[in-house]
């Protein structure tokens, strides 16, 4: 019995650590698309209201500001995913793959030292 229970634990565990970086991934984008959306409706007040005066001209570069470092950050999220380089680029004598470790300071350094 000690041993199902251990292997139950252990299940338990493992769940909760997988369900951990998902719960704060949903968060981060939630977060991020609360953020852009005040932003938007931030512009759509300024055009709405105060547009035909030229007046409460903080509200434009504020809510670009909201409504676009989001999109951004996201952006470079998804881009920095599909430039991942994996493990087996290793540099050869003439250094041509050399470039696929560029942004990997770790490796970097080893190969220099």
């Amino acid at each position: 019995m000690g041993n199902f229970e251990f292997a139950r634990e252990e299940k338990f565990d493992h769940e909760t650590k997988t369900k951990e970086p998902k719960k704060r991934s949903y968060v981060a984008c939630l977060w991020s698309f609360l953020v852009s959306l005040s932003g938007g409706l931030l512009l759509a007040w300024w055009e709405h209201e105060y547009h035909p005066t030229y007046s409460q001209l903080w509200m434009v570069p504020v809510g670009l500001i909201l409504f676009g470092t989001p999109v951004m950050i996201w952006f470079a999220i998804s881009v920095s995913h599909f430039c991942k380089f994996t493990e087996d680029a290793s540099p050869s004598v003439d250094g041509s793959s050399l470039v696929h470790q560029y942004h990997d300071p770790e490796k970097m350094i080893k190969q220099v030292i």
